[in-house]
């Protein structure tokens, strides 16, 4: 992975003093390419002492820098000199020295998280429907998305759209589900394709979708639809939730996968069951085709997660909070009383203790594999407070 950095000397230095500062930040990052540059990075490497104006005039509000320097030339002053100006004109910025082994990872970390933020910057999502009424802690303006995240949201009402019966079954999702009755999924392979032509028409990149609505007028779901978007790589959030949208997009962009939207259905003392009823395929070993949980209706997945360690996170609706966690998946039970697919997962005491005390809302993200890490880092690029 090239990692852009803009070095920053005393005034008047020559091309000696850079080319020396860049050889030992590159012995002291063998696993890194760095490729400098002269224009606008989010990595300033600060080279010496005598560089403080030079790095702030290349500095900008609501943009986030790492601020990379060593213990040799004044360099760490000069940045610790930066770092204080930065935080009084409320310039977000991570100090790092490369004196200490931890830093390459958390410049790889930077790096991708710079490039996650670029991805998403300017890709657009659908709310279909609106927000379901019993979400109170789930919906936000839909330009704030912009503001914090640069995601762009349209606001699709059903007054506005098409019947969603009105289309020929699709046969892609037909195929997808071919050995599970797909003669008795002609409705459901009908929403699939409505909202791939809602996609297409509306150039989306995601959306989330007020489905009961649907289930409410026309005894239909569309549980199926969204496990098989979010399987394809088109983020897919139910109940028409905001913060999960956002939460999904995020992930996408700083993971490559989307993670599976779920209920908080129980907490115990060192264990917490969620479940729901859209799991994407692509992270189940098996499924089967059930009714969904709610009504009893159409149909939904219900599966096993594939992995045994997972990440747990979950904005809040104001998109400044985080709850971050990893957890060990100890089973996968079907129970009667939450939605189809279920695990229980095993998570830190003090994770148990938040979302008991202090939770930013019912559904959270599940994300195969340990993005700890990874997520704190977008966090504090963002300036999202992790709970």
């Amino acid at each position: 992975m090239e990692t852009p950095v803009r070095s920053f000397a005393f005034r008047d230095a020559d091309a000696m003093v850079y080319a020396t500062a860049r050889a030992k930040l590159e012995a002291a990052f063998p696993g890194l390419q760095f490729t400098y540059s002269d224009t606008e990075t989010h990595i300033l490497h600060i080279a010496s002492g005598g560089s403080e104006r030079e790095v702030i005039t290349a500095m900008q509000p609501g943009k986030t820098y790492l601020l990379l320097a060593g213990r040799e030339g004044n360099s760490w002053a000069a940045a610790t000199e930066v770092k204080a100006w930065a935080d009084h004109q409320s310039i977000n910025t991570i100090l790092v020295s490369q004196d200490e082994k931890d830093s390459e990872k958390l410049l790889q970390q930077f790096t991708t998280v710079s490039k996650a933020f670029n991805i998403l910057t300017g890709k657009r999502a659908g709310l279909i429907g609106g927000v379901s009424h019993w979400l109170v802690a789930s919906s936000y303006p839909l330009e704030l998305a912009r503001e914090r995240l640069g995601i762009i949201i349209e606001a699709l009402p059903w007054e506005q759209l098409p019947d969603y019966l009105s289309y020929e079954p699709d046969r892609e999702f037909l195929e997808a589900f071919r050995e599970h009755n797909p003669g008795k999924l002609q409705d459901e392979a009908r929403i699939h394709h409505f909202l791939k032509t809602m996609i297409a028409l509306h150039q989306l990149d995601a959306i989330t979708l007020e489905c009961f609505t649907m289930v409410k007028s026309k005894e239909v779901t569309a549980c199926l639809s969204l496990s098989l978007l979010n399987s394809r790589g088109i983020v897919a959030a139910c109940e028409g939730d905001l913060v999960s949208l956002a939460g999904m997009m995020l992930i996408q962009a700083l993971t490559g996968h989307i993670p599976w939207m779920a209920n908080v259905a129980a907490i115990n003392a060192d264990h917490v069951l969620l479940a729901h009823c859209t799991a994407p395929i692509d992270i189940l070993s098996n499924f089967s085709v059930n009714t969904h949980f709610e009504t009893d209706m159409s149909a939904a997945i219900q599966g096993n997660v594939s992995e045994k360690e997972v990440t747990v996170f979950r904005l809040n609706q104001g998109l400044n909070k985080a709850f971050i966690a990893q957890g060990k998946i100890l089973s996968r039970p079907q129970h009667s009383f939450a939605c189809r697919t279920q695990v229980e997962l095993a998570l830190p005491a003090d994770a148990i203790d938040k979302l008991k005390h202090s939770p930013l809302g019912n559904h959270h993200l599940v994300i195969p594999g340990n993005h700890v890490e990874l997520l704190e880092m977008a966090c504090r690029y963002k300036n999202i407070q992790v709970v």
